[in-house]
């Protein structure tokens, strides 16, 4: 037999062999690769005819038996790799890659394009009812200070998608300008991050991160003390800034759009500087109760233990939803509004903390369930 005529055979034994390889290794744990970020594993069903008969049941085997295969995270690795290196594309959700190879986040894309403005009367009515409420609170001996956080696009836009381009209305621009307009007492760490931006010893944000980086943390930290100190007429504990270190590794949040895409190999970072702080406990300080609602930009004020040094046993509600830090246990507690009455009598400040792209949900319905818990 020639060797033309087993060529056919050859391959058919080969590809064989490779399809059957991963259904093999199913049975070797280790084959299948580093865990994937962001990936749950899916459960295996027990068959029963009712299952089966809605295809519930198979979906979910299926999608078992996908994970379970050998291989199969170095197969998915080996994929977004090649589309990324390729094709400058990645299956991430939510992730747009800009120009230099910056990273962005579709939601902050879509509050600088306009794409979420809410209207302008819809602007109008919430910063009425925070005015409202900031007041009313305030002669109660209670302080409502908002912060809107900055946010990356806003930061550095030059790096968007070409097609990329600000909105005419925005949801930021129209916040921003009624709260000025109105005389609600807040911190606009946005237009400070601009004032800074070229002054700033260190990068206030990375090319793979979406939050601010370590640095852009600590100089938020700073600024925010001071406004809390001033519109509250205390002296919090404070922090000295005793060095710096230079990095390009992973640490807080300066990378973190990275891990989603799950890419074989680790992206080339640029260098970040990383405070090194000491807390200040001060004299005459004062440590008061707050309730702090804010989205993940206060994940590292909290992780870094900075909440905790300026309030007494201070309460993070994540959106307005559920408990800091339990939000990656499976036991997460939901934040109890029926406490908010007692919360009141016990909290001398309240932080509301929002990045822009979160302004088209203004507040999380916290402001009209705090004014209905001070009106009882």
């Amino acid at each position: 037999m020639s060797l033309s005529s087993k060529t056919p055979r050859l391959l058919f034994i080969i590809m064989l062999v490779m399809m059957t390889l991963p259904l093999v290794f199913a049975f070797v744990p280790n084959s299948r690769g580093k865990a994937l970020f962001g990936i749950q594993s899916a459960s295996k069903e027990r068959i029963n005819i009712w299952r089966m008969l809605d295809h519930t049941g198979q979906d979910r085997m299926e999608k078992a038996a996908k994970q379970t295969l050998g291989f199969c995270n170095h197969g998915v690795r080996l994929n977004n790799e090649l589309n990324y290196r390729l094709f400058h594309y990645s299956p991430a959700p939510k992730l747009i890659i800009g120009q230099k190879d910056f990273f962005y986040e579709d939601i902050y894309v879509n509050e600088y394009t306009g794409k979420d403005f809410v209207g302008e009367k819809t602007v109008i009515d919430n910063v009425r009812a925070l005015k409202t409420l900031q007041d009313s609170l305030h002669e109660k001996g209670i302080e409502l200070l908002l912060v809107l956080e900055p946010g990356k696009v806003r930061f550095m836009p030059e790096y968007l998608p070409k097609q990329c381009r600000k909105g005419l209305q925005t949801n930021y621009d129209s916040y921003s300008r009624e709260l000025r307009k109105q005389g609600v007492r807040h911190l606009d760490l946005n237009q400070y991050f601009k004032n800074v931006k070229s002054t700033a010893s260190h990068p206030l944000y990375s090319k793979h991160g979406i939050h601010w980086s370590t640095y852009g943390m600590w100089t938020a930290a700073d600024t925010l003390q001071k406004f809390i100190e001033e519109q509250c007429g205390i002296v919090l504990n404070g922090f000295k800034h005793i060095g710096d270190s230079i990095s390009n590794r992973n640490k807080d949040l300066d990378f973190d759009l990275e891990p989603p895409m799950n890419l074989m190999h680790e992206l080339r970072h640029e260098d970040l500087g990383f405070p090194i702080m000491q807390f200040v406990p001060q004299p005459q300080s004062e440590k008061p109760q707050a309730l702090i609602i804010a989205d993940s930009y206060a994940w590292s004020l909290w992780d870094n233990g900075i909440l905790q040094h300026w309030f007494d046993r201070p309460l993070f509600w994540y959106y307005n939803s559920t408990v800091y830090p339990e939000i990656w246990e499976p036991t997460a507690r939901k934040a109890d509004k029926s406490q908010i009455p007692n919360i009141l009598k016990e909290k001398r400040v309240i932080l509301l903390m929002v990045t822009d792209a979160n302004l088209r949900d203004f507040g999380w319905n916290a402001i009209e369930e705090i004014r209905g818990a001070a009106n009882n």
